[in-house]
């Protein structure tokens, strides 16, 4: 199992244990750990270090954007492009712009058409074109991408390894399969690693503008 924000290492190093196949906590446990206090991370920011999937439906709004199109705000920035003599979403990687044909029932696929429309990538921006006199306009366009940043912040992995750890140290069926030196309680540790958690993700949460 692939971690991407801390891995089994930097749990061991945290705890001060050993992290092998036969140890217990095993390495496939732990991961599953991290990757569990990954998904929780992405969830409460809003946002991801690593490539994430989404699929998202929008009203088409009546708002135009002179030399650009049809405005569409996507849930998240850093959109993922392909890379070349014109950057486009990948659909070789599932990416998609949908707009729903009433006529027929159906969504047609607009993201290899040229000039359909155009993406501010940092900015998470979709702008359509040709749809402005659209008389139907509720649960329009489907757009279906990846977003995330490429390298993970310090302090992003500091709350992962945190988090996984107050996981590990709760699942412990027998307390004292863990070993804890020093005079303070794994009660007061597990507190203040929550705090420190709480105050990274505050800091790193997404502002989101309600329709």
């Amino acid at each position: 199992m692939t971690t991407c924000y801390a891995t089994t290492a930097d749990i061991a190093d945290f705890l001060r244990i050993n992290i092998t196949t036969c140890t217990s906590p095993s390495i496939a446990q732990v991961e599953k750990l991290i990757k569990r206090a990954e998904n929780k991370i992405d969830r409460r920011t809003g946002h991801a270090w690593r490539t994430i999937a989404t699929t998202e439906i929008f009203n088409l709004p009546l708002l135009y954007t002179f030399g650009w199109g049809t405005f569409i705000g996507l849930k998240h920035r850093n959109i993922k492009y392909k890379s070349g003599a014109d950057t486009c979403l990948d659909t070789a990687a599932g990416d998609k712009i949908e707009i729903w044909n009433g006529s027929n029932g159906n969504w047609t696929d607009y993201v290899t058409t040229p000039g359909a429309y155009d993406i501010e990538y940092i900015k998470g921006e979709v702008y359509l074109r040709g749809f402005i006199f659209s008389i139907l306009r509720q649960n329009r366009v489907r757009v279906t991408y990846r977003f995330g940043d490429a390298t993970v912040p310090e302090d992003i992995e500091d709350a992962t390894v945190k988090l996984t750890c107050i996981d590990l140290i709760r699942s412990s069926i027998k307390m004292d399969d863990l070993e804890f030196g020093g005079a303070i309680k794994k009660e007061e540790a597990m507190s203040m690693w929550k705090e420190e958690i709480d105050n990274i993700i505050h800091d790193r949460a997404e502002v989101f503008v309600l329709p």
